[in-house]
């Protein structure tokens, strides 16, 4: 006979009632369970890593949005204006915070499986019509057009990620990954 239990009730049963969330957060956390299901979580279809994507820095777009209302609440344009009689570097303020404003609009909430990254991505939509969970599951991901334009930014990447993924599974391939962008170290 099969049994259904509540999440709730597999967690008294595993570590008894009286179980504090600190134990069994840091069971989860030493067993590498949280960190197989973020693994799984932060795989994008292509095989890259979502946590290595520059839109998904929490840290770089909460610091470029606070710069951006502190900047307005001292009203930094008119500081500007008046420094780049003595500095033209002052002279570029407005493109400054035009960048600055592009920026924040990257950011990205969301994972790739979960409807982050490009709304119109090819490669999502190949494979949801093919009905697979994601490239490495595709027998012609190695001569894929549809990861090419990726290589801009990433190199081989992508690739060298999927058959990663294939060879360790993906709950446990990510601490292999390749570097994310052509120009990191």
């Amino acid at each position: 006979m099969n049994y259904v239990f509540s999440p709730k009730t597999k967690l008294a049963i595993l570590f008894g009632r009286n179980t504090d969330l600190r134990t069994i957060c840091t069971f989860y956390i030493l067993t590498g369970s949280l960190e197989m299901k973020k693994d799984k979580e932060f795989t994008a279809y292509c095989g890259l890593y979502c946590g290595d994507c520059v839109p998904s820095n929490k840290k770089l777009f909460d610091a470029a949005e606070k710069l951006g209302e502190e900047l307005e609440k001292n009203q930094f344009d008119k500081y500007a204006e008046l420094k780049s009689r003595k500095n033209n570097v002052f002279d570029d303020y407005e493109t400054f915070r035009k960048v600055l404003s592009a920026l924040t609009e990257l950011r990205c909430p969301k994972t790739c499986i979960n409807g982050g990254g490009n709304p119109n991505c090819k490669i999502r939509e190949c494979v949801l019509k093919k009905g697979i969970n994601d490239c490495w599951e595709c027998s012609v991901f190695e001569d894929c057009q549809l990861l090419e334009p990726l290589s801009a930014y990433h190199g081989d990447t992508p690739k060298v990620n999927l058959r990663l993924i294939k060879e360790y599974g993906i709950e446990k391939w990510a601490d292999k990954r390749g570097k994310h962008y052509i120009w990191d170290k």
